[in-house]
């Protein structure tokens, strides 16, 4: 690390300056044109139909209009963020025009830089001291841009069209990134911020991460990491942030293979996946196995961190609940049988052929005040979670015709999962399992609007259970570690 470079982590002017980057109050697209198939058009375009709540400047010295917009030779001067899509050979220039007009921000999309040899390294080593002489933060290069929830900025290479939610998400690939926003959509996920951070030349997952953590929109972190660059950095402010809300990493360059692809793809150096679990586990990380897997677990932080490792299981069918149960982390999740109190209540409803245990299976009795009666009883056992199998969606319908729908639905399936969401409310963590992929259905629909994540499988409910508990854990343990005066 350069002298420089100590100096631009260190400065809290540059770090004040992150803001102008998701908040920004006015935006200059530098390489927009009159061609359609040009990035900058495409990224003006996206800015436009994303309804950006600022002013919006298309810079080209060669044309007037474009999309309806006055088009500026030069980036103005009280332009907040620029964006640059220019070919990487200008690009030096055009940050240095920036910095001498007092734009606040960059985001360069433009690749050719490091991840492609020496003389694209020398391109980006220009960008590096041009920014820390000019106190420039600037994002990429090679990135796909970045999208905020809270100023409707949709400054991307791809037409996505993200949730809004309290999800933030830095990812060092822009394709997998831009990719995993628009399947949010399909586990009805929303998003506070998303960065793709490209090179991280300057501004870094550690600098990103920093400035989350005090953002109060965001709850919880999601981040795809190839490399880092500062590890101690990065690990004090993982640490400093896993006291406050969660972060989910997925760690890709696990192999040989995977590292050899990750340095031509970001010029990132993946180093060995031991190192990074071990120091995942030191700051409270949570690890994601899978891109999905990503997606499944920030669902989990929708709903509250369970106050024990306890979990009652619900479920219509005994097979849901086996694998339901094999998905838990069996170190983590306590899976145990009704206490005698409470096996007493339930047995004296329940028909005398139920399992008595935990997954509680109300073998598939059509007597719809069962589970009412459960989860009234439910509430009375010192268990942190329920997880509620079946009966929830589309699924539970899918063989009555249109009238006896209408019946099941209006009187059975959404009065239970009114009930759901009265019992979530009262001190438990809930998650429901509908077995229908994609179900669209009205009562999915209003418990996710109630923060109940819904997945479509017992494993993943299993699964993502875990990492509730394991965060939990984690938690506790930093936060009893700084408590003691340890750094």
């Amino acid at each position: 690390m350069t002298a420089g470079q100590e100096n631009r982590q260190n400065s809290r002017e540059v770090f004040d300056r992150l803001k102008y980057i998701f908040d920004p109050h006015s935006v200059a697209v530098i390489g927009a044109s009159g061609s359609p198939l040009k990035w900058g058009t495409i990224i003006l375009k996206h800015i436009i139909d994303g309804k950006f709540e600022g002013e919006v400047y298309p810079v080209n010295p060669k044309e007037k209009e474009i999309m309806g917009l006055k088009v500026y030779p030069k980036v103005p001067e009280e332009t907040d963020l620029a964006v640059v899509a220019t070919p990487a050979r200008t690009v030096p220039a055009i940050l240095q025009e920036c910095v001498e007009r007092g734009v606040k921000a960059g985001v360069i999309i433009s690749a050719g830089f490091r991840e492609t040899g020496e003389e694209g390294k020398r391109l980006e080593d220009e960008l590096i001291k041009i920014a820390e002489e000019g106190r420039f933060p600037f994002v990429g290069p090679n990135c796909m841009g970045v999208f905020s929830a809270t100023s409707n900025l949709l400054a991307l290479m791809a037409s996505v069209q993200p949730l809004k939610g309290s999800v933030s998400f830095i990812s060092q690939s822009g394709n997998l990134g831009t990719q995993l926003l628009d399947r949010g959509t399909y586990y009805q996920l929303g998003f506070d911020v998303f960065v793709s951070s490209g090179n991280e030349a300057f501004l870094r997952c550690e600098d990103f991460i920093e400035f989350l953590r005090r953002r109060k929109s965001t709850k919880t972190i999601l981040t795809y990491i190839e490399g880092v660059k500062d590890g101690r950095k990065f690990l004090r402010e993982a640490k400093e942030t896993t006291k406050e809300k969660p972060i989910i990493a997925l760690k890709v360059g696990k192999t040989r293979a995977g590292s050899v692809a990750a340095r031509s793809h970001t010029g990132s150096l993946a180093g060995s996946i031991q190192v990074y679990r071990g120091a995942f586990r030191q700051a409270g990380i949570i690890e994601a196995e899978t891109t999905e897997d990503l997606l499944k677990i920030a669902m989990a932080f929708d709903q509250p961190i369970p106050k024990n490792n306890k979990l009652v299981i619900l479920t219509r069918g005994g097979g849901w609940g086996v694998a339901a149960t094999d998905a838990c982390d069996e170190g983590l999740v306590d899976i145990s049988p009704p206490p005698p109190r409470i096996l007493e209540e339930l047995n004296s409803f329940m028909p005398p052929y139920w399992s008595k245990g935990n997954p509680i299976d109300t073998v598939a009795e059509l007597d719809p005040s069962i589970e009412f009666k459960i989860l009234s009883i439910l509430e009375k056992w010192d268990v942190g979670g329920v997880i509620i199998l079946g009966g929830l969606g589309a699924y539970a319908v899918r063989f009555l015709d249109k009238e006896m729908r209408k019946y099941y639905v209006d009187t059975i399936q959404t009065p239970l999962v009114k009930k759901i969401i009265e019992f979530s409310k009262k001190g438990k963590t809930v998650f429901g399992v509908a077995l229908k992929p994609l179900d669209k259905s009205r009562s999915i629909k209003l418990l996710r609007r109630n923060k109940i994540p819904v997945y479509f499988s017992p494993e993943d409910a299993g699964k993502a259970y875990s990492k509730l508990i394991e965060y939990k854990l984690l938690k506790e343990r930093i936060n009893g570690f700084w408590k003691n005066g340890n750094e």
